[in-house]
């Protein structure tokens, strides 16, 4: 098989997943691959994003490692690269 984009999720937004952490998509940039995501599991970008299109509060997008911000989700990945969806776990 060929070597695919992962979208890693952490386990708080693992629901729609059903339990998956590493997601293989086919997709070019950020967003193609998050919509990837989404197509194999419906309600998995509504924990990422509001209606409005912004990121949810506390939700960070990673590429290989390194934060982008909701105006670079066009930032093109490679079959090696890694989409991570990182949320602080929050104490109390």
């Amino acid at each position: 098989m060929a070597a695919m984009p992962i979208v890693t999720v952490p386990p708080p937004f693992q629901g729609p997943t059903l339990g998956q952490g590493e997601i293989p998509v086919d997709g070019t940039t950020v967003r193609a691959c998050l919509a990837a995501a989404e197509a194999k599991f419906p309600g998995f970008e509504a924990q990422i994003f509001e209606s409005s299109g912004a990121l949810r509060r506390f939700v960070k997008l990673f590429v290989n490692g390194e934060q982008i911000a909701l105006a670079e989700l066009d930032t093109e990945v490679g079959p090696d690269d890694e989409v991570a969806v990182i949320t602080p776990i929050a104490g109390g």
